[in-house]
């Protein structure tokens, strides 16, 4: 079998994985789902305690907290088609390319998942309006919930303006970079997932938890030593506050931030090439 990458050798095998695991599909449609409905029905219990932009502004927090929840709990178990002998030895068997395999499998984890929030979003509007009648909510929640959610979506990271009438930073690059971060995250998960194939979550959220606490106190002792408040003396000494300066620290973060998350894709690759069916343990994990 040729080693280059063939496009109808991969929608093939990611039909296979789509067909293969609508089950657990369907169960995430739902969880999805649910988790929006629920809050969304507290909160329409007592309608006259809310506007309907308080509203939308607490369903829109609602809303990230659970797509980010299960974004990256999904790339955890980006390698679930690998967590059993029998499962990896089907799995390796089948006629692509590793890279074809790790593809439809990032692609589940992420277009998949987005198509799958979408959906239960569009359920979640058309449920909030059959249910209007019976908690008889004011005129004014007639309005579609996913167009004001977005509208405010749209107005985050407004930079303020400074005494000189330009605004603080690039609002663009503030969104991009706030894009960029959540993405490295997801690929934390992902190389996690690609590493761990028996409870990825939990083992990627541990290993994550260790190392902030590890940062938190070399942090702690930065500070207390002085090095902290020497460097933000040099900062403010070498470098002017303006949009310039702001817009120029963002642009750094984007690029570290965009390496870091494509180093982590590249080495849950190399990960997963080197896949077997006796799998070797790192020091016993």
């Amino acid at each position: 079998m040729t080693t280059n990458f063939n496009f109808t050798r991969f929608t093939n095998l990611l039909k296979l994985d789509i067909a293969e695991n609508w089950k657990n599909s369907l169960f995430g449609l739902l969880g999805i789902y649910a988790a929006f409905l629920i809050p969304m029905l507290g909160w329409l219990w007592n309608p006259s305690a809310y506007s309907f932009h308080q509203f939308c502004n607490n369903m829109l927090g609602v809303v990230f907290l659970v797509t980010s929840f299960f974004f990256i709990f999904y790339a955890s178990r980006i390698m679930i088609c690998m967590n059993s002998k029998e499962k990896r030895i089907s799995y390796l068997l089948l006629p692509a390319t590793m890279f074809e395999k790790f593809l439809s499998r990032f692609v589940i984890v992420t277009v998949f998942l987005s198509i799958q929030v979408f959906v239960a979003l569009l359920a979640l509007e058309l449920s909030r309006y059959l249910l209007q009648p019976l908690f008889r909510l004011p005129a004014e929640f007639s309005q579609s919930m996913l167009a004001e959610m977005a509208e405010m979506m749209s107005r985050t990271g407004r930079a303020p303006v400074n005494m000189d009438g330009e605004y603080a930073y690039s609002k663009v690059l503030m969104q991009l970079l706030g894009f960029i971060f959540l993405l490295w995250n997801h690929s934390l998960f992902i190389l996690g997932g690609s590493r761990w194939y028996k409870h990825p979550f939990l083992k990627t959220l541990g290993v994550i938890i260790a190392f902030n606490l590890i940062g938190g106190v070399i942090f702690a002792r930065l500070v207390e030593t002085g090095m902290m408040e020497r460097f933000f003396q040099w900062m403010s000494e070498n470098f002017e506050e303006t949009p310039a300066t702001t817009n120029g620290l963002m642009t750094a973060g984007c690029l570290i931030f965009a390496s870091l998350t494509i180093f982590n894709w590249w080495l849950s690759y190399w990960l997963f090439t080197r896949s077997q069916v006796i799998r070797r343990k790192w020091l016993g994990v």
